[in-house]
């Protein structure tokens, strides 16, 4: 029964994140969550949507009794710079992983 109630209270989780004005445009969809399983990425066009929808899914999940664990979450930011280090997202502190230049396949 545990895992049916994880899902249950994950999926509310994901529903309210999609109502939080932020992601890319697909087509006509907008596009800010994609989950599976037990991973989520949030998706922002910005490092303040990426830290705003990260907040909003901590303090959802937190009322559904849900906690992030720190050690498994990743940041990751596309762009030229090439660097890494922690950062401060909500109340957690995560390694931040950022990818040079992307290249078309």
């Amino acid at each position: 029964m545990s895992p049916l109630l994880f899902n249950l209270a994950l999926q509310e989780v994901i529903q309210s994140l999609k109502t939080v004005p932020s992601g890319i445009k697909i087509g006509k969809e907008q596009l800010n969550v994609l989950a599976y399983a037990g991973d989520i990425a949030l998706i922002g066009k910005n490092e303040i949507e990426r830290r705003k929808l990260f907040v909003e899914m901590e303090n959802i999940a937190r009322k559904f009794g849900l906690q992030i664990n720190q050690e498994k979450t990743k940041h990751v930011r596309v762009e030229r710079k090439n660097s890494s280090k922690k950062i401060k997202i909500g109340h957690l502190k995560i390694k931040n992983y950022k990818f040079g230049k992307v290249e078309n396949f």
